[in-house]
């Protein structure tokens, strides 16, 4: 079970708790790991495909293992305050179908096929 958290949130506009989900697990794969615009990073989606530019400094942080989670879309609505169209939220509880863990942020954005550019 997933339980809303405030955490992250799409450009910081987001005041309460939440369980964020996409229908691209690369998209999810490519918010597994702190980071912000501000510090550099730089994400694009262009028809369902995710490219996205970490400075090198911040590799450490795609280097730690992660886990994507498939959960019922039912309970979620669209996130209007993230830009890409590809975020929903949901404010309760939400089971979790499965699990995929993956040794790195960095090896699930490699498989699930993003372009990954350390700059």
């Amino acid at each position: 079970m997933l339980e809303p958290r405030k955490r992250y949130a799409p450009a910081g506009k987001i005041e309460f708790a939440a369980i964020y989900a996409t229908p691209l697990p690369v998209f999810a794969a490519a918010h597994s790991f702190p980071w912000s615009s501000d510090g550099g990073v730089g994400l694009d989606v262009i028809h369902g495909n995710v490219s996205i530019s970490v400075p090198k400094e911040l590799k450490s942080r795609l280097l730690v293992p992660i886990s994507i989670y498939k959960v019922p879309s039912d309970g979620f609505e669209n996130t209007k305050e993230e830009m890409t169209g590809y975020t929903w939220h949901a404010t309760r509880s939400v089971e979790v179908i499965e699990e995929v863990r993956y040794p790195s942020a960095e090896a699930a954005l490699l498989e699930l096929g993003s372009e990954l550019e350390y700059v």
